[in-house]
């Protein structure tokens, strides 16, 4: 509610301290929510080591938001060595789990030949799949490359 500005002021600090009263109590949600503003520095200081504590604790409960978070810290080195490798295996375990953020990511690392060999029709079937459940940026992408032949 405070992080979204939901019927009160937004307010990411007190955000940050309802989901951490959550989180240590072992609440999936409240544990990857402690990580996103970890990861993204609302409320807190960008602090990437602590959200990858976090967004681990509810990886370990099958969170598939988590997963793909995970993922975008490898693949981006952020707070961990960057690896490809381990960026695609975080995305494909979202991606398994109907996470359409993942499945887009998935494409771009396809359509870009991160970690994997470029591959156009690939990428097009995972953006189809993020596209497939709203995901508006896929369903430009895909729009993009057909325009690219």
């Amino acid at each position: 509610m405070y992080q979204h500005g939901q019927g009160v002021p937004q307010d990411y600090v007190k955000a940050m301290d309802c989901y951490m009263k959550a989180a240590v109590q072992g609440r999936t949600a409240a544990q990857y929510n402690v990580g996103f503003l970890y990861h993204r520095g609302h409320g807190v200081p960008n602090d990437y080591s602590a959200a990858m504590e976090w967004y681990l604790k509810a990886a370990d409960k099958g969170h598939a938001g988590s997963f793909n978070n995970i993922g975008s810290l490898y693949d981006k080195g952020l707070g961990v060595p960057q690896s490809d490798s381990l960026a695609m295996k975080w995305y494909q375990k979202a991606a398994d789990r109907g996470e359409s953020g993942a499945q887009y990511n998935i494409g771009m690392m396809f359509e870009t030949g991160q970690g994997v060999p470029k591959d156009i029709a690939a990428a097009k079937e995972w953006y189809r799949k993020a596209a497939d459940q709203g995901l508006t940026d896929a369903k430009e992408k895909i729009e993009e490359l057909e325009r690219q032949g």
